[in-house]
């Protein structure tokens, strides 16, 4: 781990305009320089430079002043809470009531002491968060919550279409991430716009999503991506047809519009062996804030291989089924797309195979990954066809469920696909069923330990880690039944409630939601950098988040031209060392370790979310019943 460059003390003058004296402002520039550029000072001549020629933006951005203390008030979700859901916060210190205070003054809830003390070693000095609950607080309106001692929540919502909002924009940033065409005024609804990038495309390639703040699209996160929007579909059955983007009025729901621009995307990279591409690549980029997307080099295909087509086989298969009612030509084309794949499967039984161009996401040769693959293959295809052929494939290459699921492993995804299929062995979906409870029940227990509540992992991606393993494990038992699962429901909303505020930093992960307070304002994005917007990011963009071990090249530049970028190393505005708590190494900047975005992330957020807004509205008279009767209003 790098340790950042500290934070320096800056000398201002008054605004009489006194000057300081020649000698003085030499000594004074030359221990800044001391300080600043010590790390310099070992490496070769043109990094000193380079921090020389970046001084002046460093000083300007440590003119910014300090971040605000983390986690120096009570820690709640700042988008808010549906009627009848568990409602908590988290606080640094041990209170004795609290209150819920409406926008007007009133007083609207009296709570006691914490209900629970969770002793954390991630928070540094903090060792113990107090947590209170304020549940039985149905009636809608706008809120925070007061501690006795004066400390208060971020302003939030109560009401049954608290999570509308955030629905809507992590869907509609798909959109801004389209690939291979305009991004125009009419559906940006903000200054986020560019011309069509279809021209540097491989011939016949079209549609997809750039994976991230790059360009390049991939199938591991594409599919994955897929996955969560066709559950989400499948599960919650989304009407909405007016979101706002290109496709909004044609009577098929935008979430389906949406899913089938990255559908058309897999079906171009289709080969005429029957294989596919495993990316359409951008290789090369020009300095940061340079890289507008239609002056870009053309994109190069990737290479095909048995990895890339047997995800995009099971993703096209689920597609198939969900897209019938509305498009039957549309459902048999993707069909018989993922029976030509499965054809080249069958040529390979002993390959896997995955190509070196934009190798970020690269799995070649890895046998454990193949059968993975290929279980979701065919479970996509027993799903689609009901031929028991497949559900003999499937168990030739089953592997238990005993990893989370994620754009790496597909084995959950595809086990998942397995119980949604009619004519799968009962006897493996029972197996399934009780690897997945007793999967739910690691997350329920991760979640109990946690001091906001949060069940996740903190590698690369953090925030949509924990929605993996709360859309996978837990999900499923409670959509199953909400009343005996209650727990698995709520476990669901505790990781949303964390991604919406209930954190360390009291930041919201998602970018541009209405009614938040601190919200992620930027990002590391190519496109975006070059605009230089304003608002920088575009509404509905989920950050990586806290990670273990930022990367060690992700620094600071503050002689980036045209712009200095900073990274999470070396930002003296948001000073990092190795001494910070892990809660805390996020940094609202360009950290591309902790702050990029990834349309695998938007896809798994976005499952969350929608079960979030399903048990928000009330999810079934059975689950409201369950719950405790609301006290009677303080007088």
């Amino acid at each position: 781990m790098v340790s950042p460059q500290p934070r320096l003390p800056l000398r201002r003058t008054a605004r009489t305009g006194r000057v300081l004296g020649l000698a003085a402002a030499a000594a004074t520039v030359a221990a800044l320089l001391a300080v600043a550029l010590s790390p310099l000072l070992r490496t070769p001549l043109k990094q000193a430079v380079n921090g020389l020629r970046g001084y002046p933006a460093w000083r300007q951005r440590a003119a910014l002043g300090p971040e605000a203390p983390p986690f120096s008030g009570l820690a709640a979700s700042q988008v808010g809470y549906g009627p009848f859901m568990v409602k908590q916060f988290s606080s640094p210190k041990r209170f004795g009531s609290f209150q819920v205070v409406s926008d007007s003054g009133e007083v609207v809830f009296q709570g006691g002491p914490p209900m629970r003390e969770i002793p954390t070693d991630t928070l540094g000095a903090i060792r113990s968060v107090w947590v209170g609950d304020f549940t039985p607080l149905r009636a809608a309106g706008r809120y925070r919550v007061v501690a006795d001692d004066g400390t208060s929540s971020y302003p939030f919502d109560v009401g049954p279409g608290v999570f509308d909002a955030p629905v809507r924009a992590v869907q509609r940033a798909f959109y801004y991430q389209r690939a291979f065409t305009e991004i125009g005024a009419a559906h940006a609804q903000g200054p986020w716009i560019h011309p069509s990038d279809a021209a540097l495309a491989p011939p016949g390639v079209v549609k997809g999503w750039h994976d991230a703040g790059d360009f390049s699209l991939y199938s591991a996160s594409t599919n994955s991506a897929l996955f969560w929007l066709l559950s989400a579909a499948a599960d919650f059955s989304p009407r909405e047809d007016d979101t706002g983007i290109p496709e909004s009025g044609n009577g098929v729901p935008d979430l389906l519009d949406e899913a089938r621009w990255g559908l058309e995307w897999l079906l171009s990279v289709q080969d005429p062996s029957g294989g596919f591409h495993n990316t359409t690549c951008q290789e090369r980029y020009g300095p940061y804030g340079t890289n507008w997307l239609e002056r870009m080099s053309p994109y190069r295909a990737g290479e095909v291989g048995t990895i890339a087509t047997a995800r995009a086989v099971g993703t096209l298969a689920f597609a198939s089924v969900l897209f019938r009612p509305y498009d039957a030509a549309f459902a048999e084309r993707s069909l018989e797309a993922a029976r030509s794949g499965y054809s080249f499967l069958r040529d390979r039984p002993d390959e896997n195979s995955d190509g070196p161009t934009c190798p970020a996401m690269r799995q070649n040769n890895d046998p454990s990954v193949g059968r993975d693959v290929r279980m979701y293959a065919a479970a996509g295809l027993l799903l689609a066809t009901g031929d028991a052929a497949f559900r003999a494939d499937f168990e030739a290459n089953y592997q238990p469920v005993q990893n989370d699921p994620s754009y790496l492993r597909s084995n959950v995804y595809a086990a998942l696909l397995y119980l949604r299929a009619s004519t799968g062995d009962p006897e493996r979906q029972r197996a399934i069923r009780q690897d997945l409870r007793r999967r739910a029940g690691e997350v329920r227990a991760d979640g109990e330990r946690h001091p906001f509540g949060w069940a996740g992992r903190t590698f690369w991606g953090s925030i949509a880690a924990g929605f993996q393993r709360t859309a996978g494990f837990s999900a499923q038992f409670c959509l199953q039944d909400p009343v005996g699962s209650a727990a698995d429901c709520e476990q669901v909303l505790a990781n949303v409630h964390h991604a919406l505020g209930r954190n360390y930093q009291q930041i919201v992960y998602v970018s541009g939601l209405p009614g938040v307070t601190h919200g992620r304002t930027h990002g590391f994005h190519q496109w975006l950098a070059a605009l230089n917007a304003t608002p920088y990011l575009f509404p509905g963009l989920v950050a990586g988040g806290p990670i273990a071990a930022p990367e060690p090249d992700d620094i600071a530049m503050p002689y980036g031209r045209p712009i200095p970028t900073w990274g999470y190393w070396g930002d003296p505005a948001m000073p990092r060392n190795a001494s910070t708590p892990l809660e805390a190494r996020y940094t609202d900047n360009d950290s591309y370790s902790t702050n990029e975005l990834d349309i695998d992330w938007q896809g798994v957020t976005l499952y969350n979310l929608y079960l979030a807004r399903w048990w928000a509205t009330g999810a079934s008279a059975a689950a409201r019943a369950a719950l405790p009767a609301a006290p009677s209003p303080p007088k």
